[in-house]
Order: C-alpha cells, then sequence, then structure tokens
C-alpha cells in the first residue's frame, strides 16, 4: 500500500514537468539584436593609413546582422563597411548601428600627421599629403624627374649655411614640379618654427624655388613660400648652374623660371616675407591669379617681376606693400630663344606699393614697363601707391620705354589722406600717394580713361573693410580682417575695359595634363568686386 502510493505521487509531479517542457520547445527562441560593440573603441592613424573594425553582436546569434556605418567628420576619417581610412590630421568618431533596434557602438579616430622625413639632394617621387619635409641641405628635382606635393605638407627649409661660404639651401628644379595645396591645407615653404617672428621678416633665411633652363612644368596651387631672399654665394646652386649672377652677391627670389618653352601655373597661393623679388620669370608661358602678395623686398623687390621669353596673364592678385613696383614688366634679355616679354596685368588690387623703395632712388611705385616689352595693363585697383604706372620715355625712346602697341589705361586710381614723413619724400613731393597720381609726374603714363580722384581722399574705392584714409603708407604688416571686395555704391564697381581678350582665356596654359585658363576681364576695377 505504501509502495503504491509512492508511485503515484511521482507521476503527478511528472505530469507538469513534461508540458512545460513541451511549452517551451513550441516558443520560438528570441534572436533579436540586445546590442553591438566594435573591436577597437579608439584608434590613432596617419593619413591615408586604413583600419578595419569589426562588429560583435549579443547574442552572439542575433539573426539581423546589418548595419549601417557613418563617421562624425568625414573629412578627417571616412568609413565604409567597417574600413576605417584616415583623411586629414584632426578627430572624428565612427559609429555603427544596428539595423535591427537601432543599436550603437562607436571608435574614437584620431589622425596625426605623418612622421617628419629628412630630406637633401635629388628628389623626385610624391610627398604624401599632411607629411613634415624637412629639407637639411640643397634639393634639385633631376631633368625628366617629378616632385609632387600634396596638401597639407609642409616644407622646412633649414636655414643653416652650407658650406664655408654659409650658402643657404636653395630649391633647384630641373624636371618638374607639381605642388597641389587646399584653401583649408596649403603646401607650406616656411622655415622652422621657432624662426618664424616678425623679425625675420627681411632675413632671408633661404633661397627660393628656382626653375633651371630645364624645367618644363610647375604649378603651384594654394601654396604658401615665406622667408626667403638669401643672398647667393660663389658656391649657390643657382650660381654654380648659370642661373644667377657668377660670383654670387645677389638675392634671390621667391620663385624663379629660366625656360622659354616652360609653363608655369600659379594660384590661389600667398608669397610673404622675402628679401627680393616673390615672382621672377626669365621664360615660359605663365598665368598668376588669385595670388596674394605682401610685404616683398627689403631695398627693393617687386610682387611680379617679367623678363624676356615670357608670356603672361597675371589677374585677380592683391599686392599689399611691395619695396618697389607690384608689376616690373621688362624685355631685358631678349634674343635668341628669348622671345619678347607679353604681359596682361589686368584686374589686380595693388596697395601701398613703392614706399619702402630706398627715398634717395624714387622708382617705381605700382607698375613699371620699359625696354621694349609689350604689355596691357588695365582694370588695375592701384590705392595709396607712391607713383602711378610708370613707363619711362614710352613713345620717345623703342629701346627704354615698352613697345608702342603697348596699353596702360582703365585704371582706377585712388590716394587717403595719410603721409609719409620720410625726409626724402618731402624733399620730393611726394607725401601722399595723390602727389605721386596727379599731372605732371615724370614717366607717370596718364591714360584717356584713367579713373583719378581730385585731391588726396578723394575717390575712396569704398573697400569691404580696409582703412583706405589712414592706413601707414611705409606699412608691411598685413591683417587677414582686410576685405578688399567693394560695397555696393564703390566708384570703382564699373566703368573697366573688357575689350581685350588675355593670352590664355581661350586656350589654356597646360600643366601635369590639366588646362588652366586665364579669367575674361572683369567689367570693375581691382581684383574683387562686390
Amino acid at each position: 500500500m505504501k509502495t503504491k502510493m509512492r508511485t503515484t505521487t511521482l507521476l503527478s509531479f511528472a505530469l507538469p514537468a513534461a508540458m512545460l517542457l513541451a511549452a517551451c520547445t513550441d516558443e520560438s527562441e528570441d534572436l533579436s539584436v540586445k546590442g553591438v560593440s566594435l573591436s577597437e573603441t579608439s584608434l590613432t592613424l596617419k593619413p591615408e593609413e586604413k583600419k578595419t573594425l569589426t562588429v560583435t553582436f549579443f547574442p552572439g546569434n542575433a539573426a539581423n546582422r546589418n548595419v549601417s556605418w557613418s563617421s562624425s567628420n568625414a573629412e578627417v576619417a571616412a568609413v565604409e563597411s567597417g574600413e576605417v581610412t584616415a583623411v586629414k590630421p584632426g578627430s572624428a568618431v565612427i559609429t555603427v548601428t544596428a539595423e535591427d533596434g537601432g543599436e550603437e557602438a562607436s571608435c574614437s579616430v584620431t589622425v596625426s600627421l605623418s612622421d617628419p622625413v629628412n630630406v637633401s639632394g635629388s628628389v623626385e617621387g610624391t610627398w604624401k599629403k599632411y607629411s613634415i619635409i624637412n629639407v637639411t641641405g640643397h634639393i634639385n628635382v633631376p631633368q625628366g624627374k617629378t616632385l609632387t606635393v600634396e596638401e597639407g605638407v609642409e616644407v622646412v627649409v633649414g636655414t643653416n649655411g652650407q658650406d664655408e661660404n654659409t650658402t643657404k639651401i636653395e630649391i633647384i628644379v630641373n624636371g618638374n614640379l607639381y605642388c597641389y595645396g587646399t584653401e583649408e591645407a596649403p603646401v607650406t615653404f616656411t622655415v622652422p618654427a621657432a624662426e618664424r617672428t616678425a623679425a625675420n621678416a627681411f632675413a632671408r633665411l633661404w633661397g627660393g624655388i628656382i626653375g633651371s633652363v630645364t624645367c618644363s612644368e610647375i604649378v603651384l596651387e594654394h601654396a604658401l613660400v615665406e622667408y626667403t631672399g638669401a643672398v647667393t654665394t660663389a658656391t649657390s646652386p643657382s650660381v654654380t648652374a648659370g642661373l644667377f649672377k657668377a660670383g654670387g652677391g645677389e638675392g634671390m627670389v621667391a620663385f624663379n623660371t629660366n625656360n622659354p618653352a616652360g609653363r608655369y601655373v600659379i594660384v590661389n597661393s600667398t608669397f610673404r616675407y622675402t628679401g627680393e623679388d616673390a615672382i621672377y620669370v626669365q621664360g615660359g608661358s605663365c598665368i598668376f591669379a588669385h595670388n596674394l602678395f605682401y610685404a616683398c623686398g627689403t631695398a627693393g623687390g617687386e610682387a611680379i617681376n617679367v623678363k624676356a621669353g615670357c608670356k603672361v596673364d597675371a589677374t585677380r592678385n592683391l599686392m599689399y606693400s611691395p619695396n618697389t613696383n607690384a608689376f616690373k614688366l621688362s624685355n631685358s634679355g631678349a634674343g635668341g630663344e628669348r622671345y619678347q616679354a607679353q604681359i596682361n596685368a589686368y584686374n589686380n588690387t595693388i596697395v601701398n606699393a613703392g614706399w619702402r623703395r630706398d627715398p634717395n632712388e624714387p622708382k617705381g611705385g605700382s607698375v613699371w614697363a620699359e625696354k621694349g616689352c609689350l604689355v596691357n595693363v588695365y582694370n588695375n585697383l592701384i590705392v595709396n601707391c607712391m607713383f602711378g604706372a610708370k613707363a619711362p620715355q614710352f613713345a620717345v625712346s623703342a629701346s627704354a620705354g615698352p613697345d608702342l602697341n603697348s596699353h596702360i589705361d582703365y585704371n582706377f586710381y585712388a590716394s587717403g589722406t595719410a603721409q609719409s614723413a620720410v625726409a626724402q619724400h618731402v624733399a620730393n613731393g611726394t607725401t601722399t600717394a595723390f602727389d605721386g597720381f596727379k599731372p605732371g609726374v615724370a614717366d607717370v603714363v596718364y591714360g584717356a580713361h584713367d579713373v583719378r580722384g581730385e585731391a588726396a581722399g578723394s575717390n575712396d574705392p569704398l573697400f569691404v573693410s580696409f582703412p583706405f584714409a589712414g592706413n601707414p603708407l611705409l606699412s608691411y604688416s598685413y591683417s587677414s580682417a582686410w576685405d578688399f571686395h567693394l560695397q555696393a555704391g564703390s566708384p570703382a564697381l564699373s566703368g573697366a575695359y573688357t575689350g581685350f581678350t588675355p593670352y590664355f582665356s581661350a586656350t589654356g596654359v597646360t600643366v601635369n595634363g590639366k588646362e588652366y585658363k586665364s579669367p575674361a576681364p572683369a567689367v570693375y576695377f581691382g581684383a574683387f568686386g562686390n
């Protein structure tokens, strides 16, 4: 009796358990995504470096494993299917999101500059974006070879003397040089950070970029070139190659060419703190457009200096306080392969030119044309410069003045009331810009369609932001807060000449397979309009 009762009891407990097991087997398992994680929560990469992130799901057997990827700043770090590509220095957050339930995980990415590279001697190939190139000795791009410099590269030129003559470093281009910066990340040619001081503005810390007679192509897009102008020695590479005066003792320029068959384009670039000229070309088809020049030259020096063997369109440039001229245009050196210098200098804004020239030699002041060059100087906005456009003995001496087919007209002159206190300026009667603009000044060309004020302080072009009336005439300190666009109602917004065709507006200058075209003449004076 007792045994029978135990059996009955066991059966009564077993039946509910069997029923529960059957219920669990019939109900579907929950495989929805409850969470995700990434293989890395932080990364540090160099530009162009890649890293693949993998996703872990919870539960591990989740049914829907579809995800989407995003970057908080794709310009710093991009992501596709989990592969992260570093683009430029900065920080970004990579996020993965599960399609099922929207669960997320993230990884912080820091992109740092590439490791510095030391170079000297012969160079070619590519300097990768956002790298630091320490130039420790003279460098050259060999004939027939190419050096490409990508965006964000900082070329730091050493300032130590290279030999017993304390020769400063030069960059000689015998082949091709292509510099492709961007507005946000220019290619920079500079000196060590500790030497980038106001005291060194005209210290001539290194030579410059020199295209030799075999250099076929150079392009500078969004580049910055500064602290150039070292005085050559007998052992300077440019001297031993016959590109600068034998024996040395000549101030280097920031950019130079020597091949009449070459092709050279400089756009959206800045030249500053040069001991001599910023651009000095002795050969080639050239476009110089949308550039900024300031603090160019010490005892002398121009923003753009053109000699025989060149055909040039120079336009939409802002030239602030070049030592002598914004443009010096000459057919000097003509003969053989060096054909007549031909220049269109139009729609440029020129401010404070000429005042820092040696006052005992009051030469230049905005534009200087001489020695048989063929020029069209139109539509320039010439403000607070020491003199108007000059062409010595124009129409008097074909050897001294520019080609008789030249045109210097349709330029807008404006003088504020700021005065120079330099003794020689006072003695010369040129204490305001108006003194150098008015009729009767030696060598100044007066075009029939020029726009000139009646006195110092008149003819204000109405810049959006610039102290037209009182900006110190000898100042070379440039403010990035200035805006040289023209306000509505500016007298410089209309009246410019559009009836000429720049050399390279239809068929441009092709460099490295890309065709660059010169902008058409604008209806306004100067570089910017409104």
